[in-house]
């Protein structure tokens, strides 16, 4: 494998956006290193109707952003104008959410007299395991990003250079999980609360897997939770939540395993990185730490949606640390 040569350029200082989703996220990252992070959540705002309004996720950014922003600078005494770069999340996520932050790092970015820098999401979720330790890098290698809306795993083999493997062709890992553990009326997000209540003595035999090069599939575990749910209810039987959420968490994450299991082999690599907001689940984290392979957990405080990330990806995009 080859290893990356780190060489930090000095003087830089990137503002980084992101505003993808419902968190309105920015940070500061200096010469490569990420050394500022505020991030305001709407979550309680979307927990009343169980799952993400576009309309309230946008309106949350218009209302926090310039909060956030303020917050940030003061609280690590930075001038504005020593910006060299502002970087924003240009895709993928919700129109209007991106559309506050784009607009945001356009007028900052003006102000300032520097770049405006579109970054892929899911770029930086794939690198975000190296947030801050670049060493950790190693070309070609996997990355697995697991999030609410995506389920996507990557050959990288360089910033600017990758490849899908395999994604998902319906409901993404975070997405599944959240529908079933609405059905178990569970407190949303319901793939948190299914991490919570996992047990192993309660899982069950659900559906076969697909054949591992096929796309990752969601609906069939989702749909088949649900269907038994549905079943129970309408035959006036009770229905054991963690049973039903532990059974289904077990088969997703053996589903992740397997495919990433089949490309490694495929593509003879030995080094596999993990990011997204699922791959803050205990059991995900659990089983991908036995496999053997080098395996990068992304850090749990940059495993959602945040701009450490966005900006740390622009770094490595820039080469800025090259």
């Amino acid at each position: 494998m080859k290893l990356f040569n780190f060489i930090k350029r000095s003087n830089t200082l990137i503002l980084a956006i992101e505003t993808s989703c419902d968190d309105t996220s920015l940070a500061l990252i200096k010469n490569g290193q990420v050394i500022g992070l505020e991030t305001a959540s709407s979550i309680s705002q979307h927990q009343k109707y169980g799952g993400i309004v576009p309309e309230v996720a946008a309106r949350g950014h218009e209302q926090a952003i310039y909060h956030v922003y303020t917050q940030l600078i003061t609280n690590n005494h930075i001038d504005p104008n020593l910006f060299t770069h502002v970087a924003y999340t240009n895709t993928p996520g919700l129109p209007g959410s991106l559309h506050i932050g784009k607009t945001f790092a356009k007028v900052v970015a003006s102000m300032c007299g520097v770049k405006a820098i579109p970054i892929d999401h899911m770029m930086g979720h794939a690198f975000s395991f190296a947030i801050n330790e670049p060493q950790k890098i190693s070309y070609p290698f996997l990355s697995l990003v697991v999030s609410g809306g995506n389920t996507i795993l990557y050959k990288v083999n360089s910033p600017t250079s990758y490849s899908i493997c395999v994604e998902t062709k319906d409901d993404a890992v975070g997405e599944a999980l959240d529908k079933i553990g609405r059905e178990l009326k569970l407190p949303y997000p319901g793939g948190i609360s299914i991490d919570r209540i996992y047990n192993p003595k309660f899982v069950v035999p659900t559906i076969k897997h697909l054949s591992p090069e096929q796309p990752f599939s969601f609906s069939g575990i989702k749909i088949h939770c649900i269907n038994l749910i549905h079943n129970a209810n309408q035959k006036h039987m009770s229905v054991d939540p963690i049973t039903v959420g532990s059974s289904a968490l077990k088969w997703v994450v053996d589903d992740l395993a397997i495919k990433v299991m089949y490309f490694a082999k495929k593509y003879n690599i030995k080094t596999i990185a993990i990011g997204g907001g699922v791959s803050a689940n205990s059991l995900l984290r659990e089983v991908f730490t036995k496999l053997p392979h080098q395996i990068h957990l992304t850090q749990k405080k940059y495993s959602g949606d945040n701009a450490a990330m966005i900006g740390f990806y622009a770094a490595l995009k820039l080469k800025i640390i090259s």
